[in-house]
């Protein structure tokens, strides 16, 4: 019995910190880290990202380290990141999804693992805010 509650707590614990890993508060600003979160590949390896999201609207993502071609990513670091600028957390959903990354970067699977890893933020911020 004693063994039965004190995994319990252990599992709680453990959860609780994967918890913080993924989101956590800065002010009124809550910032998901998808480093853990979303696993789809780019290029050459996975591409994560923090989404700052405040007031119900994306204030900014911001690229984390990755493998990706510097070339490519700089693309999207300067071209599909900044539409996410100021934006309500509906219509970045909806940006998300769009599979026009090509146009806006050049670099195909890196922009498709960014959009998978900017919707499961906004996916997480939505059921655990």
């Amino acid at each position: 019995m004693k063994r039965t509650i004190l995994s319990l707590i252990v599992m709680t614990m453990a959860l609780t910190a994967m918890a913080d890993d993924v989101m956590h508060k800065k002010g009124d600003t809550y910032i998901v880290n998808t480093t853990t979160l979303c696993h789809k590949k780019g290029y050459k390896s996975t591409t994560p990202v923090e989404v700052h999201i405040q007031n119900g609207k994306v204030i900014k993502v911001v690229a984390l380290p990755n493998k990706e071609s510097k070339g490519y990513f700089k693309m999207i670091l300067q071209r599909l990141l900044p539409l996410y600028n100021d934006i309500k957390v509906g219509k970045a959903e909806k940006l998300s999804t769009q599979q026009q990354v090509d146009a806006y970067t050049g670099a195909t699977f890196s922009g498709n693992a960014v959009q998978a890893n900017i919707k499961a933020a906004l996916d997480y911020y939505k059921a655990h805010k």
